[in-house]
This record gives C-alpha cells, structure tokens and sequence, in this order.
C-alpha cells in the first residue's frame, strides 16, 4: 500500500526546505524530491578537483538579529553554522574609483561623501528614506501575507496588515526608483545611478527605471543589515534544514526528479523515476513557474492560474558563471570577498558582461579551496535564450569568458595568469544540472512601477497545490524565496 505523505515538497532549493522544516516541526509528514544529488538548488554547491564552488548563489544574508533565517533557526532549535560578517560588503569597482559598501550606516554615509562628492547630502537623504521604507516593508512581509491577493480571503488577511504604521508605505507601490531620485534631484547622476543598477540588477534583476521602489528600496537596505560569508558556502544551510526534516522522521529523496503530478480523488500522484509513484494531499512545487507546466498533467494545468503562453512571454534573466581556483597572493592586498565589476568600457551594460560580480572564498576557509589557493564564482545576466543558437554556441561561450576575465585583469593585473582551474556555464548548464526550463534563473524581470501586481503568490489555483521559489513574490535571492517558501507552509499547515 502506498504511503500517502501529508506534504510532498519538489525540489530542494531554500524554498522547499524552509517549508519543509517548519511543517515537520508542525508534525507534518513530509517529503521532499531533489532531481540532483545535492542541495540548495540555485544556492547548492558541487565539488571539483579539490575546489568547492557554489552555484548560484553566494552571499549570506538574515541571520543578523531578528532575521528571516536568525528568526528560522530559532523556531528550529538551530545553531547557525559558522559565518563571518562583512565589512565592507563588497567593494564596486567603477572605471575611476573603487566604491566599499559598508554594512555599517554612518560608514556607509563617509563613503559617499569620498565617492559621490557633488551630492552627498541628498544621498544620504535618499538612503534615509530607503532605510525608513525597507523597515516598513519588513514589518508587512515578515508576517507572511499571502502577496499578491488571489483570493477574498487573502484581502481579508491582509486587512490586518493596514495599520497606520503602514499606510506611509502605499505611495512607493505606485513609483520606481527613479520616481524617487527625481524628488532628490539624483536622476541625473550618472555615475550614482550607475551604482543603483548594479546594486538592483544583483537583487531584483532589474535598473532604477523599471524597480518598483519598495521592492528596490527593500533590497538596498537589506545589505546593511548583515552580510556574512558562510563557512563552507550556502548550501550547509540546505544540508542543515534537510538534516532537520530527517530528525523529524521525514524524507529527503536526492536523485528523485518529479516528471508529473496528477491528481486521483483528491490525493495526488506523484511520477519519478522507475515509474515510482508517490502520493500527498497536498503538494508544494520548488521548482520554478518556469517549469509549471512541464510538471503538472494537463487536466490539472487547465484549472491553475499560470498560463503557458503568457508565462513563456515573461522577460527571465539567465545567467554566464565562471568557476574557478586562483592564487591567493592576487587577491592578498585586499580582505573584500565579493567584488562587482563594472566594464570600464560599456559601464551602462547591466547584462553580458556589462557588470558581474566575484565571490571569493574565505582563505580561513579550508573546505573550499587547496593550500594556498581559492575558490571564486563569477556570474553575471545574460539573455537565456540566445544560448540555445547553438550554431555559435562554443565561441560565444569562450567569447564571454575572455570578456570578464579581461575585466578582472583591468582591475587586478595578472588576475587570469593566476588561475588554476576554469570552468564557464551558461543557461544550457543551469538546464542540464538544476533543470532550470531554458536555465532561466533569478525570477522574473520587474518592468515598471506596478509590475509587483503581477507577480505570482503561492497559490496556484489549484486547491492543494502551491508553489515558492524565486519566480514567487517576495522574488530571488535567498532570503526571497526562503520567505515565499515560510508563506506556503504557513498556509499548507492551516
């Protein structure tokens, strides 16, 4: 007789965990499907030739006081596995000047003051807002609202929410970010602006034009928060949440793909490989809206909310990552982890290599690189789509990665005579290993002031069936899909 789970959970990203968790502390019997044999999904690691690389995924972020993840591990019974915080958070290198990002406000406000000398004051007024708004969007998302409403109960949920605390929050719905530096007089700061973007390109996949600006006004204060660089990267996170469900007398199932989900009155069927069928009565989807309807049977994704044209038509960034080992000296005149680049020669270019980021491991870090040496990711955005021309495929690919490493070298010279181990992967590698539909990653594109109304909720239409990850409101990163994954098994468990 087949075992019928109260959960089933597909994929194992932070999402899926976290819910994961929380219903087995619940008492829920749960299980989770990894394609993969590793965890983490976007934020998991892989191994190669005595290196550790993660991949996607690099920087810790919520474990500062009062923290998705400080508030995760509480409920949990957790220790936090070991991390160092940042300070600076990374270092920006502009084509005339190094900006350091310091997690700290009154540090943050001096370096502007070096960096920015003709507007300081009304930078520092602009951050005075983002810091009072992002507080506000905080206070709302961290109780866990179902967002975007879909049904009357969620509107009716949310009422609560409205709260005179909260009501200064309803003009920034309805401007982006660049409505905001207008009032500032910033809108014509070209190199601030250049700043903004690939701040806002590296946490909501988008510029100032098009950030809805409590979306960006969250993400930029986030990183003042706390900023930490994990011992033995992000997915000792994923272990230690799948370690926790395993205790709990729950499942983990790692090289386990979902290739259909289907329904039989009312307990659903789940298809994996060797024709093994798994059963729950209900099912929460980890794996992307990318990847909806390849996952669903027909019957039940005629009845969802996701649309196949319309979600296929949806701009998705994929992403160019180079992993690779190098020489600790190159780096040895700096203690910044994570350094964003900006192509002294297209510093507009928000994509293909216009701006990146390298992520370098902790030397104190032994599990992620050999004796006297380091593990780096290097990632920036890219058009998924133009990678499945495969005409040009290996030397667009070779073309890209001279481009960033050439960039690094500008900035560090010598940088790429000092790398011992280089491996490039494109959207078709996001595909192949994280089964990622056409290695689209990082949800999807905000496209102007109200693009948040169109943002996917949990729900997808099916009773019993939701969804989380970084194509689900709040969005990418770590934290946003670990949120959208606690708001679905807040609802699952009611």
């Amino acid at each position: 007789m087949v075992k019928i789970f109260d959960v089933a959970v597909v994929g194992a990203g932070f999402g899926g965990l976290a819910a994961a968790a929380m219903l087995s502390k619940e008492g829920k019997s749960v299980a989770v499907f990894e394609a993969s044999n590793e965890l983490g999904g976007s934020a998991g690691k892989f191994e190669r030739d005595g290196y550790r690389f993660q991949s996607g995924a690099t920087l810790g972020m919520g474990f500062e006081s009062g923290g998705v993840f400080s508030n995760l591990y509480q409920k949990l019974d957790l220790q936090p596995p070991p991390m160092k915080l940042l300070s600076p958070i990374m270092d920006i290198h502009l084509p005339d000047r190094t900006i350091h990002y310091y997690r700290e406000r009154q540090k943050w406000y001096e370096e502007i003051a070096r960096k920015f000398p003709g507007d300081p004051s009304r930078i520092q007024a602009f951050y005075d807002e983002v810091f009072r708004v992002g507080a506000m969007v905080d206070q709302l998302v961290h109780q866990l609202p179902v967002f975007p409403p879909k049904k009357f109960k969620d509107w009716v949920n949310l009422l609560p929410l409205v709260k005179p605390g909260s009501l200064p929050l309803a003009p920034y719905l309805g401007q982006t970010i660049y409505d905001r530096l207008k009032k500032y007089g910033l809108h014509e700061n070209r190199l601030f602006i250049t700043f903004l973007n690939g701040e806002l390109m590296d946490s909501v996949q988008t510029n100032v034009t098009r950030c809805p600006a409590f979306l960006g006004y969250a993400a930029l204060q986030t990183f003042h928060k706390g900023a930490y660089a994990v011992r033995g990267g992000l997915a000792v996170i994923a272990e230690q949440l799948a370690h926790y469900c395993k205790r709990a007398g729950n499942d983990v199932f790692m090289r386990h793909p979902i290739y259909q989900v289907s329904e039989d009155h009312g307990i659903y069927q789940l298809q994996s490989k060797r024709d093994q069928t798994f059963a729950a009565k209900q099912v929460l989807l980890n794996n992307s809206v990318h990847n909806f309807h390849d996952t669903v049977d027909k019957s039940l994704a005629s009845k969802s909310m996701i649309n196949r044209q319309k979600e296929a038509e949806r701009d998705a960034w994929g992403a160019y990552i180079i992993h690779a080992g190098v020489r600790e000296e190159v780096f040895a005149e700096t203690d910044v982890l994570y350094h964003q680049f900006i192509d002294p020669e297209y510093p507009d270019d928000l994509h293909e290599g216009g701006q990146f980021l390298l992520s370098l491991s902790d030397p104190e870090d032994r599990q992620m690189a050999p004796e006297g040496m380091r593990s780096l990711t290097i990632s920036t955005h890219t058009n998924a789509m133009q990678w499945w021309n495969t005409a040009h495929y290996a030397e667009r690919k070779e073309a890209m990665k001279h481009r960033l490493l050439r960039t690094v070298d500008h900035y560090f010279p010598g940088f790429s005579e000092q790398l011992d181990f280089v491996l490039p992967g494109t959207p078709i590698t996001f595909h192949k290993w994280l089964r990622r539909s056409f290695g689209k990653v990082g949800g999807y594109i905000p496209d102007g002031r109200f693009s948040w109304a169109k943002s996917y909720s949990i729900r997808t239409g099916l009773d019993g069936v939701f969804q989380c990850g970084d194509t689900i409101f709040p969005g990418a990163g770590t934290l946003g899909v670990t949120l959208s994954g606690l708001m679905a098994a807040k609802e699952m468990s009611k």
